[in-house]
């Protein structure tokens, strides 16, 4: 029996760009994604990493600062805290994403089963609403999670 994906959707709908990962997942929602948990966090904590990987594979969705707007951005969770000095994911979180995972690695999590999925943000002002570039990111975002979902590493299936 395979594991079942868990998706941890960072982001504030507030702050402009930052809402796209929340546009993501509602937009993954009317896919029909039924099969994977999908769990709007706001800010990432290494306890939501650690829930989401006891029980089997997950994806981190947020915005992102450092790549062109809209462009989307795929990398091991493992990854991102090295890369984190160019892909740095745009929410607000109580650590910084890199001291997250390695303390959710530090505290058994097996942050290899991870995945980050971003899209590039251009304004993350407060009261702002998403940016078009932003925008464009939602389909291709969805379709990488979509493409994640259906390896086999995981049960979910995308209708």
């Amino acid at each position: 029996m395979t594991a079942r994906w868990t998706i941890l959707v960072c982001g504030d709908p507030a702050r402009g760009d930052d809402g796209v990962g929340l546009e993501v997942a509602d937009r993954l929602t009317r896919s029909g994604c039924a099969d994977a948990r999908i769990r709007r966090v706001g800010q990432l904590q290494a306890e939501d990493l650690i829930a989401a990987l006891a029980h089997g594979p997950c994806i981190v969705v947020d915005a992102v600062r450092g790549i062109e707007p809209g462009q989307v951005v795929e990398l091991p969770l493992g990854r991102l805290a090295a890369a984190s000095s160019e892909v740095v994911p745009a929410s607000t979180h109580a650590l910084p994403i890199d001291v997250t995972i390695r303390l959710a690695e530090a505290l058994g999590a097996t942050v290899e089963l991870g995945t980050f999925v971003g899209v590039g943000g251009r304004s993350f002002e407060l009261g702002a609403g998403l940016s078009p570039e932003a925008a464009q990111g939602i389909e291709p975002a969805a379709a990488a999670i979509e493409r994640l979902l259906a390896t086999p590493r995981g049960a979910a299936r995308c209708a």
